[in-house]
């Protein structure tokens, strides 16, 4: 049991350290928390070592929906780093087989050909994608209980009110360089990231999660007197509620602070959609819902973003002319690539070392496509996206419906809030590449486990007994 606690402390741990190096977003950064997730899935799958029978083998069984796409995933990127002949490799993907014929060409050498043109940028996003796995697994058997739930939306919580207080003080003390990794920094907030957008994504995330933690705090029934209703607004303001809302707030003062177009966007169609949604199908709906959802779009983003910024992301937005930003060359370029290789795509993380032979003009460098959808079809090919994103949809409907048929205030105000995040991440993908930080990625990664959480965990007092003796 101890054992079991230190893994799941653990894992609270990883989530609040993931964005501090950089976001994870280089290799030594995500390396740390590739080795920190192997060594806290031994250490949880020990603690089961004097009665594996407890060992959850059926909750993992309800979770192929995730599991089953992210391995898949992992496999198609190992078969693109296989040797194949030239017959097969033309047959398989042409394109690439035309690049090594090239290559053999050049060096006047023989030898055997890959689907991907980058085996090392491949074999670094398999074993980043292999680390995303056993993060999956770890995060489904520790989170067990109710209780746990809490605690991860706490720490995520936690974790958006430091960057957001940390990227907010760095720009309000007019640092110029990041004070730990001596990195220039913009005239934005980007926390202890490096791009702005990333953070914003981040903050996304967390705010759509904090949200959901409130939305699970709040009463249903009918106060039924002014006595009942004056005492509960009292109990709310020294209640956990209030620093929720706190937290909350501050999330939402550095998303506008980092002055990003889509992020911003992204929160507001999250926070109106997810709230008319819940309107639709929430069961035995918190009377103070609509005045949340009112509260967080009107309140916390227009009031206070007209303090910190808002304006300033409102005038880009307007000023921004679309058809002369470079981003529309690489999107029409980058469909041109997936036309060449729909199938097979040309290596999973090789899209910086493949993109220059179709570029037309020179647009400057570009390492990724500011669009995830195109990334992902032009690096692994169109069936392995739509089965991410099929993937996708699965949680969403889990979502509606956990919110649809559950009791437990916890696991619908989960299902919210993961909705939320869902539906944000979604939009936000559209122009940027968001999940390339591991920190973005692997905090995704719990949402969508929380979203398998919420709708089949037991609450209450149908727990099972194994499942309370390993309780925090």
């Amino acid at each position: 049991m101890r054992l079991n606690n230190f893994s799941f402390y653990s894992l609270l741990t990883l989530l609040v350290w993931l964005p501090i190096p950089l976001g994870s977003n280089r290799i030594w950064a995500w390396s740390i928390a590739g080795v920190w997730v192997g060594t806290t899935l031994i250490a949880a799958v020990l603690s089961f070592s004097s009665h594996w029978q407890a060992f959850p083998f059926q909750r993992l069984n309800q979770f192929k929906w995730l599991i089953l796409p992210i391995a898949i995933f992992q496999l198609w990127t190992v078969l693109q780093l296989l040797p194949m002949s030239e017959p097969l490799l033309t047959f398989m993907s042409p394109m690439a087989s035309l690049a090594y014929e090239q290559v053999h060409l050049v060096t006047n050498t023989q030898g055997l050909g890959r689907i991907s043109v980058d085996a090392f940028s491949t074999y670094s996003s398999l074993i980043k994608g292999l680390v995303y796995l056993l993060f999956i697994v770890l995060a489904i058997v520790l989170i067990n209980t109710e209780k746990r739930i809490k605690w991860v939306l706490s720490a995520l919580l936690l974790s958006g009110c430091f960057q957001a207080v940390y990227g907010a003080l760095v720009l309000l003390f007019g640092f110029e360089f990041s004070p730990i990794f001596g990195i220039r920094l913009p005239d934005v907030a980007t926390g202890s990231f490096i791009y702005k957008n990333h953070l914003a994504n981040y903050m996304m995330m967390c705010l759509c999660l904090g949200a959901g933690l409130l939305v699970s705090q709040l009463h249903v029934s009918s106060s039924g007197s002014w006595h009942i209703r004056i005492q509960r607004w009292v109990s709310g303001l020294i209640s956990n509620k209030m620093v929720v809302r706190c937290g909350l707030i501050m999330m939402v003062i550095a998303l506008v602070m980092t002055r990003s177009r889509m992020g911003n966007t992204a929160f507001f169609a999250a926070t109106l959609i997810g709230g008319f949604t819940a309107l639709l199908f929430y069961n035995q709906k918190p009377r103070a819902l609509i005045a949340l959802v009112i509260s967080l779009v009107l309140i916390d983003t227009v009031v206070v973003g007209s303090l910190f910024g808002l304006a300033k992301v409102k005038d880009r937005l307007e000023q921004t002319a679309l058809e002369k930003e470079t981003r529309v060359e690489v999107v029409d370029w980058g469909t041109l690539m997936v036309e060449q290789a729909p199938l097979t795509g040309y290596g999973a993380g090789s899209f910086h070392s493949t993109f220059p032979r179709f570029s037309f003009w020179n647009i400057g460098y570009y390492d990724h496509a500011h669009n995830e959808y195109l990334q992902f079809a032009v690096e692994s090919g169109l069936p392995m996206t739509l089965m991410l994103g099929t993937m996708l949809f699965v949680a969403l409907y889990k979502t509606i419906q956990t919110m649809r048929k559950r009791r437990s205030k916890t696991m619908k105000g989960t299902a919210l809030g993961c909705y939320m995040a869902i539906v944000g991440m979604l939009i936000h993908i559209f122009v940027d590449f968001n999940l390339q930080p591991s920190a973005n990625a692997m905090t995704f990664l719990m949402v969508l486990v929380l979203v398998g959480v919420s709708s089949v965990l037991p609450s209450g007092k149908r727990r099972t007994s194994i499942q309370e003796s390993h309780n925090v």
